[in-house]
Protein backbone atom coordinates (compact mmCIF):
# COMPACT_ATOMS: atom_id res chain seq x y z
CA UNK A 1 0.00 0.00 0.00
CA UNK A 2 0.95 3.64 -0.68
CA UNK A 3 0.03 6.54 0.94
CA UNK A 4 0.69 9.78 -0.39
CA UNK A 5 0.55 13.20 1.32
CA UNK A 6 1.12 16.77 0.85
CA UNK A 7 -0.55 20.17 1.66
CA UNK A 8 -4.16 20.65 1.20
CA UNK A 9 -2.69 24.23 -0.86
CA UNK A 10 0.42 25.29 -2.85
CA UNK A 11 0.59 28.93 -3.59
CA UNK A 12 3.52 30.25 -5.48
CA UNK A 13 4.41 33.75 -7.03
CA UNK A 14 2.65 35.28 -4.56
CA UNK A 15 2.70 37.89 -1.98
CA UNK A 16 2.55 36.13 1.25
CA UNK A 17 0.28 38.71 3.34
CA UNK A 18 -1.97 38.97 0.24
CA UNK A 19 -2.54 35.04 0.51
CA UNK A 20 -3.03 35.20 4.14
CA UNK A 21 -5.67 37.92 4.21
CA UNK A 22 -7.56 35.55 1.09
CA UNK A 23 -6.99 32.78 3.90
CA UNK A 24 -8.76 34.71 6.19
CA UNK A 25 -11.39 35.62 4.54
CA UNK A 26 -12.23 31.99 3.17
CA UNK A 27 -12.01 30.29 6.20
CA UNK A 28 -12.95 33.20 8.70
CA UNK A 29 -9.60 33.19 10.54
CA UNK A 30 -9.04 36.13 12.87
CA UNK A 31 -6.74 35.49 15.81
CA UNK A 32 -2.51 34.33 14.08
CA UNK A 33 0.00 32.83 15.95
CA UNK A 34 2.86 33.70 13.81
CA UNK A 35 6.30 31.68 14.67
CA UNK A 36 9.74 32.82 13.49
CA UNK A 37 12.67 33.47 14.49
CA UNK A 38 14.53 36.98 16.01
CA UNK A 39 16.87 37.55 12.53
CA UNK A 40 13.80 37.08 10.63
CA UNK A 41 11.63 39.37 12.69
CA UNK A 42 13.93 42.24 12.30
CA UNK A 43 13.57 42.36 8.49
CA UNK A 44 11.35 44.93 6.14
CA UNK A 45 9.54 41.90 4.66
CA UNK A 46 8.14 40.64 8.14
CA UNK A 47 7.16 43.95 9.38
CA UNK A 48 5.65 44.85 5.77
CA UNK A 49 3.66 41.48 6.26
CA UNK A 50 2.56 42.10 9.73
CA UNK A 51 1.34 45.48 8.97
CA UNK A 52 -0.91 44.75 6.57
CA UNK A 53 -2.42 41.59 8.34
CA UNK A 54 -2.98 44.23 11.27
CA UNK A 55 -4.32 47.00 9.15
CA UNK A 56 -6.87 44.27 7.81
CA UNK A 57 -8.00 43.69 11.53
CA UNK A 58 -6.12 40.24 12.23
CA UNK A 59 -5.57 39.45 15.61
CA UNK A 60 -1.54 38.75 16.11
CA UNK A 61 0.51 37.62 18.51
CA UNK A 62 4.30 37.12 17.29
CA UNK A 63 6.64 34.53 18.69
CA UNK A 64 10.76 34.74 18.01
CA UNK A 65 12.76 32.79 20.17
CA UNK A 66 13.16 29.96 17.92
CA UNK A 67 16.87 28.97 17.49
CA UNK A 68 18.61 27.27 15.11
CA UNK A 69 18.25 23.52 15.66
CA UNK A 70 16.15 23.54 18.64
CA UNK A 71 15.17 20.87 21.50
CA UNK A 72 11.77 19.91 21.10
CA UNK A 73 11.03 21.42 24.71
CA UNK A 74 10.75 24.84 23.34
CA UNK A 75 7.27 23.86 22.40
CA UNK A 76 6.24 23.78 25.62
CA UNK A 77 7.50 27.28 26.33
CA UNK A 78 5.53 28.66 23.46
CA UNK A 79 2.51 27.36 24.77
CA UNK A 80 3.16 28.89 27.97
CA UNK A 81 4.02 31.94 26.47
CA UNK A 82 0.82 32.28 24.65
CA UNK A 83 -0.80 32.81 28.06
CA UNK A 84 -4.19 31.87 27.48
CA UNK A 85 -4.57 33.44 23.30
CA UNK A 86 -6.32 31.02 21.70
CA UNK A 87 -5.24 30.89 17.61
CA UNK A 88 -7.34 29.67 14.50
CA UNK A 89 -3.65 30.07 12.52
CA UNK A 90 -0.50 29.14 12.98
CA UNK A 91 2.05 31.11 10.25
CA UNK A 92 5.41 29.48 10.21
CA UNK A 93 7.71 32.10 8.80
CA UNK A 94 11.18 30.43 8.55
CA UNK A 95 13.50 27.63 7.39
CA UNK A 96 13.32 23.97 8.68
CA UNK A 97 13.70 23.91 12.42
CA UNK A 98 10.77 26.83 12.56
CA UNK A 99 8.24 24.60 10.37
CA UNK A 100 9.05 21.85 12.61
CA UNK A 101 8.84 23.48 15.58
CA UNK A 102 5.33 24.83 14.42
CA UNK A 103 4.37 21.31 13.46
CA UNK A 104 4.51 20.03 16.72
CA UNK A 105 3.34 23.14 18.61
CA UNK A 106 -0.06 22.97 16.36
CA UNK A 107 -0.33 18.47 18.03
CA UNK A 108 0.13 19.63 21.07
CA UNK A 109 -2.47 22.43 21.29
CA UNK A 110 -4.67 20.69 20.17
CA UNK A 111 -3.25 17.17 22.07
CA UNK A 112 -2.08 18.51 25.06
CA UNK A 113 -2.07 14.77 26.43
CA UNK A 114 0.46 13.49 24.13
CA UNK A 115 4.23 13.81 24.48
CA UNK A 116 5.71 16.14 22.09
CA UNK A 117 8.56 13.35 21.33
CA UNK A 118 5.79 10.46 21.15
CA UNK A 119 4.69 11.90 17.82
CA UNK A 120 5.00 9.42 15.20
CA UNK A 121 3.76 7.43 11.94
CA UNK A 122 1.97 4.89 14.28
CA UNK A 123 0.33 7.15 16.70
CA UNK A 124 -3.35 8.42 15.52
CA UNK A 125 -3.56 12.61 16.57
CA UNK A 126 -7.48 12.81 14.96
CA UNK A 127 -6.30 16.86 14.16
CA UNK A 128 -6.85 16.49 10.34
CA UNK A 129 -8.54 19.98 9.04
CA UNK A 130 -8.67 21.12 13.13
CA UNK A 131 -8.20 24.57 14.18
CA UNK A 132 -5.71 25.96 14.82
CA UNK A 133 -4.52 25.60 11.12
CA UNK A 134 -0.99 25.67 9.98
CA UNK A 135 0.25 27.47 7.15
CA UNK A 136 3.71 27.91 6.55
CA UNK A 137 5.72 30.45 5.06
CA UNK A 138 9.59 29.28 3.83
CA UNK A 139 12.11 31.48 3.99
CA UNK A 140 14.77 29.12 2.68
CA UNK A 141 14.31 27.00 -0.51
CA UNK A 142 15.75 23.19 0.33
CA UNK A 143 14.51 21.93 3.73
CA UNK A 144 10.92 20.91 2.84
CA UNK A 145 9.46 20.71 5.48
CA UNK A 146 6.49 23.14 4.37
CA UNK A 147 5.01 20.48 2.56
CA UNK A 148 6.43 17.36 4.70
CA UNK A 149 4.91 15.55 7.95
CA UNK A 150 8.40 14.66 9.29
CA UNK A 151 10.20 16.53 11.76
CA UNK A 152 13.72 16.95 13.13
CA UNK A 153 14.48 18.00 16.54
CA UNK A 154 16.83 17.37 19.27
CA UNK A 155 16.01 15.65 22.14
CA UNK A 156 17.88 15.28 25.67
CA UNK A 157 19.37 11.67 25.65
CA UNK A 158 22.26 10.21 27.90
CA UNK A 159 22.97 14.10 29.02
CA UNK A 160 23.59 14.72 25.30
CA UNK A 161 21.17 16.25 22.26
CA UNK A 162 20.59 14.52 19.23
CA UNK A 163 18.64 14.79 16.27
CA UNK A 164 15.72 12.94 16.35
CA UNK A 165 13.83 12.47 13.27
CA UNK A 166 10.44 11.57 13.02
CA UNK A 167 6.56 12.40 11.75
CA UNK A 168 3.08 12.22 11.09
CA UNK A 169 0.63 12.29 8.04
CA UNK A 170 -1.50 14.68 10.17
CA UNK A 171 1.36 17.20 10.89
CA UNK A 172 1.62 18.08 7.12
CA UNK A 173 0.93 21.92 7.06
CA UNK A 174 -2.53 23.28 5.50
CA UNK A 175 -1.14 25.09 2.97
CA UNK A 176 2.59 26.22 2.09
CA UNK A 177 2.90 30.25 0.79
CA UNK A 178 5.72 30.45 -1.72
CA UNK A 179 6.95 34.09 -1.65
CA UNK A 180 10.58 34.84 -2.85
CA UNK A 181 10.60 38.23 -1.04
CA UNK A 182 11.95 36.54 2.10
CA UNK A 183 14.79 34.83 0.00
CA UNK A 184 16.29 37.87 -1.51
CA UNK A 185 18.47 38.75 1.63
CA UNK A 186 19.26 34.84 2.64
CA UNK A 187 22.89 35.01 3.11
CA UNK A 188 24.74 33.25 0.29
CA UNK A 189 25.94 30.19 2.31
CA UNK A 190 22.52 29.52 3.67
CA UNK A 191 20.71 29.98 0.58
CA UNK A 192 23.41 26.91 -1.31
CA UNK A 193 23.13 24.89 2.34
CA UNK A 194 19.53 24.88 1.96
CA UNK A 195 19.13 23.96 -1.52
CA UNK A 196 22.11 21.60 -1.58
CA UNK A 197 19.80 19.93 1.50
CA UNK A 198 16.77 19.95 -1.19
CA UNK A 199 18.57 18.49 -3.67
CA UNK A 200 19.96 15.36 -1.38
CA UNK A 201 15.81 14.85 -0.44
CA UNK A 202 15.78 14.48 -4.37
CA UNK A 203 18.88 11.85 -4.90
CA UNK A 204 18.27 10.35 -1.96
CA UNK A 205 14.16 9.86 -1.81
CA UNK A 206 14.41 8.45 -5.70
CA UNK A 207 16.83 5.59 -4.35
CA UNK A 208 14.78 5.28 -0.77
CA UNK A 209 12.88 1.68 -1.46
CA UNK A 210 10.06 3.17 -0.62
CA UNK A 211 10.44 4.95 -3.83
CA UNK A 212 7.20 5.19 -6.21
CA UNK A 213 6.08 6.49 -9.60
CA UNK A 214 4.43 9.57 -7.70
CA UNK A 215 7.39 10.25 -5.87
CA UNK A 216 10.31 9.41 -8.30
CA UNK A 217 8.08 12.67 -11.10
CA UNK A 218 8.26 14.91 -8.49
CA UNK A 219 11.79 14.23 -7.20
CA UNK A 220 12.91 14.07 -10.62
CA UNK A 221 11.70 17.38 -11.62
CA UNK A 222 12.95 18.94 -8.51
CA UNK A 223 16.49 17.65 -9.37
CA UNK A 224 16.24 19.13 -12.41
CA UNK A 225 15.52 22.56 -11.39
CA UNK A 226 18.12 22.67 -8.58
CA UNK A 227 21.17 21.46 -10.89
CA UNK A 228 20.15 24.42 -12.79
CA UNK A 229 18.60 27.12 -10.99
CA UNK A 230 21.08 27.34 -8.15
CA UNK A 231 24.28 28.44 -9.84
CA UNK A 232 22.26 31.44 -10.82
CA UNK A 233 20.05 32.22 -8.07
CA UNK A 234 23.70 32.02 -6.19
CA UNK A 235 25.26 34.78 -8.93
CA UNK A 236 22.25 37.23 -9.39
CA UNK A 237 19.30 36.40 -7.38
CA UNK A 238 17.22 36.96 -10.12
CA UNK A 239 13.49 36.58 -9.11
CA UNK A 240 13.12 34.04 -11.92
CA UNK A 241 15.76 31.43 -10.13
CA UNK A 242 14.54 32.29 -6.68
CA UNK A 243 11.30 31.25 -7.49
CA UNK A 244 12.23 28.22 -9.61
CA UNK A 245 14.43 26.94 -6.19
CA UNK A 246 11.43 27.52 -4.17
CA UNK A 247 9.23 25.61 -6.16
CA UNK A 248 11.72 22.75 -6.16
CA UNK A 249 11.96 22.48 -2.36
CA UNK A 250 8.71 22.25 -2.05
CA UNK A 251 8.64 19.33 -4.94
CA UNK A 252 11.14 17.85 -2.87
CA UNK A 253 9.32 17.67 0.30
CA UNK A 254 6.17 16.10 -1.43
CA UNK A 255 8.73 13.50 -2.67
CA UNK A 256 10.93 12.60 0.17
CA UNK A 257 8.45 12.83 3.15
CA UNK A 258 6.14 9.87 0.68
CA UNK A 259 9.57 8.20 0.07
CA UNK A 260 12.05 8.23 2.48
CA UNK A 261 15.57 9.62 2.13
CA UNK A 262 18.90 7.22 3.28
CA UNK A 263 21.87 7.23 4.67
CA UNK A 264 22.94 10.86 4.04
CA UNK A 265 20.29 12.02 6.70
CA UNK A 266 21.34 9.06 8.95
CA UNK A 267 24.83 10.23 9.10
CA UNK A 268 24.27 13.82 9.25
CA UNK A 269 21.59 13.69 12.18
CA UNK A 270 24.35 12.39 14.35
CA UNK A 271 27.21 14.70 12.86
CA UNK A 272 25.93 17.63 12.55
CA UNK A 273 24.82 17.42 16.31
CA UNK A 274 27.97 16.19 17.84
CA UNK A 275 29.65 18.97 15.37
CA UNK A 276 27.03 21.68 15.46
CA UNK A 277 27.49 21.53 12.08
CA UNK A 278 24.17 22.90 10.20
CA UNK A 279 22.49 20.34 8.90
CA UNK A 280 22.47 21.23 5.28
CA UNK A 281 25.70 21.65 5.77
CA UNK A 282 26.37 18.23 6.66
CA UNK A 283 24.10 16.14 4.46
CA UNK A 284 26.65 18.32 1.67
CA UNK A 285 29.55 17.52 2.46
CA UNK A 286 28.40 13.83 2.53
CA UNK A 287 26.00 13.67 0.15
CA UNK A 288 28.82 12.84 -3.12
CA UNK A 289 30.38 9.93 -1.00
CA UNK A 290 27.18 8.18 -0.25
CA UNK A 291 25.96 8.35 -3.79
CA UNK A 292 29.29 6.56 -4.62
CA UNK A 293 28.53 4.28 -2.02
CA UNK A 294 25.40 3.10 -3.45
CA UNK A 295 25.97 2.99 -6.57
CA UNK A 296 26.24 -0.51 -5.57
CA UNK A 297 23.44 -1.60 -5.70
CA UNK A 298 21.80 -2.08 -9.56
CA UNK A 299 18.56 -0.57 -8.05
CA UNK A 300 20.08 2.73 -7.34
CA UNK A 301 22.65 2.82 -10.18
CA UNK A 302 19.72 2.78 -12.69
CA UNK A 303 17.62 5.58 -10.66
CA UNK A 304 21.02 7.83 -10.71
CA UNK A 305 21.76 7.22 -14.40
CA UNK A 306 18.40 8.20 -15.31
CA UNK A 307 18.97 11.56 -13.81
CA UNK A 308 21.91 12.09 -15.16
CA UNK A 309 20.77 11.19 -18.61
CA UNK A 310 17.88 13.43 -18.52
CA UNK A 311 20.56 16.65 -17.48
CA UNK A 312 22.92 15.64 -19.85
CA UNK A 313 20.15 14.87 -22.89
CA UNK A 314 17.39 17.05 -22.22
CA UNK A 315 18.70 19.63 -20.02
CA UNK A 316 22.06 20.35 -21.91
CA UNK A 317 24.43 19.23 -19.26
CA UNK A 318 28.16 18.60 -20.27
CA UNK A 319 28.42 14.17 -20.17
CA UNK A 320 29.87 13.14 -16.95
CA UNK A 321 31.07 9.30 -16.05
CA UNK A 322 27.87 9.20 -12.94
CA UNK A 323 25.84 11.39 -11.25
CA UNK A 324 28.53 11.91 -8.65
CA UNK A 325 30.25 13.57 -11.09
CA UNK A 326 27.30 16.06 -11.59
CA UNK A 327 27.22 17.11 -8.09
CA UNK A 328 30.98 17.43 -8.06
CA UNK A 329 30.71 19.97 -10.84
CA UNK A 330 27.68 21.60 -9.23
CA UNK A 331 29.49 22.34 -5.92
CA UNK A 332 32.15 23.56 -8.05
CA UNK A 333 29.98 26.26 -9.39
CA UNK A 334 28.43 27.42 -6.32
CA UNK A 335 31.70 27.14 -3.87
CA UNK A 336 30.36 24.19 -1.66
CA UNK A 337 33.10 22.78 0.09
CA UNK A 338 33.67 18.69 -0.52
CA UNK A 339 35.19 17.68 2.98
CA UNK A 340 34.90 18.47 6.74
CA UNK A 341 38.77 19.51 6.92
CA UNK A 342 37.23 22.14 4.90
CA UNK A 343 34.93 24.13 7.27
CA UNK A 344 37.36 24.16 10.11
CA UNK A 345 36.38 20.65 11.68
CA UNK A 346 39.29 19.57 14.15
CA UNK A 347 40.66 15.82 13.04
CA UNK A 348 42.06 14.47 16.38
CA UNK A 349 38.29 15.15 17.80
CA UNK A 350 36.63 13.87 14.79
CA UNK A 351 38.61 10.44 14.65
CA UNK A 352 37.83 10.33 18.20
CA UNK A 353 33.91 10.81 17.18
CA UNK A 354 33.51 8.56 14.49
CA UNK A 355 32.41 5.24 16.26
CA UNK A 356 29.66 7.31 18.06
CA UNK A 357 28.51 8.92 14.99
CA UNK A 358 28.41 5.37 13.65
CA UNK A 359 26.67 4.15 16.23
CA UNK A 360 24.42 6.74 16.00
CA UNK A 361 23.62 6.51 12.41
CA UNK A 362 22.69 2.50 12.02
CA UNK A 363 20.06 3.65 15.20
CA UNK A 364 18.68 6.21 12.59
CA UNK A 365 15.35 5.98 11.29
CA UNK A 366 16.31 6.81 7.87
CA UNK A 367 18.97 4.20 7.30
CA UNK A 368 15.88 1.50 6.57
CA UNK A 369 14.90 3.69 3.70
CA UNK A 370 18.45 3.56 1.87
CA UNK A 371 18.62 0.75 -0.74
CA UNK A 372 21.80 -0.62 0.52
CA UNK A 373 22.28 -1.29 4.38
CA UNK A 374 25.64 -0.57 5.41
CA UNK A 375 27.74 -2.58 7.81
CA UNK A 376 29.24 -0.37 10.77
CA UNK A 377 32.94 -0.99 8.91
CA UNK A 378 31.17 0.70 6.05
CA UNK A 379 29.80 3.63 7.58
CA UNK A 380 33.18 4.49 9.35
CA UNK A 381 34.77 4.05 6.07
CA UNK A 382 32.60 7.03 4.75
CA UNK A 383 33.17 9.12 7.92
CA UNK A 384 37.29 8.42 7.36
CA UNK A 385 35.96 9.79 3.62
CA UNK A 386 34.54 12.64 4.08
CA UNK A 387 37.27 14.06 6.34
Amino acid sequence: MVIFSMPRRIAYNVNASEELLNLSTMLNLKNFLIVTDKIIEKTDSFVSLVNELTKNGINIKVYSEIIPEPNIDIVNKIIESMGGYVPDLIVSIGGGSVIDVSKILRAKILRPDINSQDISPFLSLNIENKKPLLVVIPTTSGTGSDASFAYVLKIKENNNEIKYASGNYELVPYESILDITFLKTLPKKQLIITAIDGLANDLEGIVAINSNPLTEGLAIQSARMFFKYLPDAVMTRSDESLANLHLAATLSGIAFSNSGVGLVHAIAHPLGSLFDIPHGMAVSIIMPYVIEYNYKSDFARSKYDEIKIVLEKIDGFQERNNLKDHLIDLYNKIGQPLRLRDIGIDKNNYMRKIEEITELALRDPDLAFNPITPSFEEIKELLSKIY
